[in-house]
């Protein structure tokens, strides 16, 4: 049985006659007439009576043709499926984070790439950077997010956006920092550093920084991730330098300041395989190329 065949004995069919199946069709009458009687014959049953006038379908033709109608239907969708695959649009894709790209700038980036790929899959899990690495490599994982990833052979990293720094401090600290330089509050208050794992990270970062400015900090406590940090700033242990995307969040004991005068960026990355050229991968980082700061907006449109 050929996909031909049943298009023709669907023509046939609907139009009741092999003459206007074949004008429809762009095709000569005689191909039709031939290949429907080999449909028949297969089928070992009369699918049309021919009349003086047209044809109409026997009753095991009218059953055929909802299967014949179902089948050609589910070709196309099949087809379509395909051709979307081919440009990227159909798939799954395997996703990790690691830090405080997780609080606001990966889950808005990632829902306006949904939001313009509705068919793409996306399935997330925490990893650190050295186990996205691992993942990458073994090919257990498409792409990563992070901060400061280390060179790695056969991977790509490639920063997609830049946020801002701002300050914290606990709640209880009572100086007016409107009226004193920002860096004045790692004299008065040790420095609470984060995370603990995978360097170079946003410690490094943070001490970079302050050395940039003339302070040589006192280290208060060096904590496992951005939460664990702000819980020591919360109960009076010092005071930290956070991304932008953590301070949108509610942080109890907490005072965030934004300095006029802080002047630093902290990239968000991803890393890929430089070998992974499947057109989804293709489309994904293409989208990630493209992503600005402004489109935040969109994101957050798409939620209301």
């Amino acid at each position: 049985m050929e996909i031909r065949q049943l298009r023709y004995f669907v023509a046939v069919a609907e139009e009741q006659n092999f003459g206007l199946a074949a004008r429809r069709l762009n095709v000569s009458q005689p191909p039709i007439t031939r290949q429907i009687r080999k449909l028949e014959e297969e089928l070992e049953v009369q699918l049309l009576r021919r009349l003086s006038k047209g044809s109409e379908l026997t009753e095991a033709g009218r059953v055929f043709l909802d299967d014949a109608r179902e089948i050609l239907a589910a070709i196309e969708r099949s087809s379509e499926r395909v051709r979307a695959a081919q440009r990227g649009e159909l798939g799954a894709i395997e996703i990790a984070y690691f830090g405080s790209v997780s609080y606001s700038l990966v889950p808005q980036i990632l829902r306006l790439f949904k939001a313009r790929n509705p068919e793409v899959e996306l399935s997330l899990r925490r990893l650190s950077k050295s186990e996205q690495v691992a993942a990458l490599k073994q090919g257990d994982l498409h792409v990563g997010f992070g901060r400061y990833y280390s060179p790695e052979p056969g991977l790509v990293v490639e920063e997609i956006v830049a946020e801002g720094i701002s300050l914290c401090v606990p709640e209880s600290y009572s100086a007016d920092l409107s009226g004193v330089k920002w860096v004045e509050v790692f004299r008065d208050l040790p420095l609470v550093l984060f995370p603990a794992e995978g360097r170079p990270n946003f410690a490094d970062e943070t001490l970079t920084l302050l050395k940039r400015e003339g302070v040589s900090p006192r280290v208060g406590a060096v904590a496992e991730d951005g939460r664990a940090a702000l819980m020591q700033v919360a109960i009076g242990e010092g005071a930290c330098l956070v991304p932008d995307s953590m301070v949108g969040m509610n942080w109890y004991g907490v005072r965030i300041v934004h300095p006029d005068a802080l002047r630093a960026d902290c990239p968000v990355s991803i890393i890929y395989r430089h070998a992974d050229t499947s057109p989804l991968m293709r489309r994904f980082v293409t989208a990630m190329r493209d992503f600005r700061p402004e489109d935040f907006a969109e994101s957050a449109r798409l939620q209301t």
